[in-house]
């Protein structure tokens, strides 16, 4: 078995991928401080097809070093914005009419395996060990968790992220052919 490309490669159309259409994903960063687990979400939501990155509160944004270790330059492949209050990102998009879910553990969340995901979907991640702002959490449309199975009550942040949208891009593909964001 051969492998579809060698790691010091890049792929020859990466040009034209980066400017295909995306879908109205959205991500919102709240108060995340760890610049590995940014320049990790940039990876993934450039690999899931992420529209935008709102990066807000204490959450690194690029240009960073660090971040961009990580994300291996995909900070530069995902649109981001950056601003000081979460709330203002969630408020922005629900004007848009995009459906805003917290990944946080409450009383009310449900599976992401279980729930309806919606396009248009923007998904909240919160600080490492706090999570989401109680405020923040108030303003959103549902909350979603991932179900845990071990001894821990959660995911990483960015491993947390990866699991969302790929849960999220394997139930849009059902949407149709061609998806609504390339109609």
């Amino acid at each position: 078995m051969s492998r579809k490309r060698r790691l010091d490669q890049h792929r020859s159309d990466s040009s034209l991928r980066a400017h295909r259409p995306r879908p109205h994903l959205y991500l919102i960063l709240d108060n995340i401080r760890s610049l590995n687990n940014v320049g990790a979400i940039f990876r993934a939501s450039d690999g899931f097809g992420v529209r935008k990155i709102y990066i807000c509160g204490i959450t690194p944004s690029p240009p960073r070093p660090e971040i961009a270790k990580i994300s291996l330059g995909a900070e530069n492949s995902v649109e981001f914005e950056t601003l000081e209050d979460t709330a203002k990102a969630v408020w922005i998009l629900q004007q848009q009419g995009v459906k805003v879910y917290a990944a946080e553990q409450t009383r009310e969340s449900r599976s992401v395996f279980e729930v309806d995901l919606p396009h248009p979907l923007a998904v909240v991640l919160g600080h490492e060990t706090v999570g989401v702002d109680d405020q923040v959490l108030h303003l959103c449309d549902d909350s979603i968790e991932i179900p845990m199975y071990g001894a821990k009550h959660s995911h990483n942040v960015a491993t947390a992220a990866g699991i969302i949208l790929s849960e999220v891009r394997r139930r849009w593909r059902q949407l149709g052919d061609p998806p609504p964001w390339e109609r």
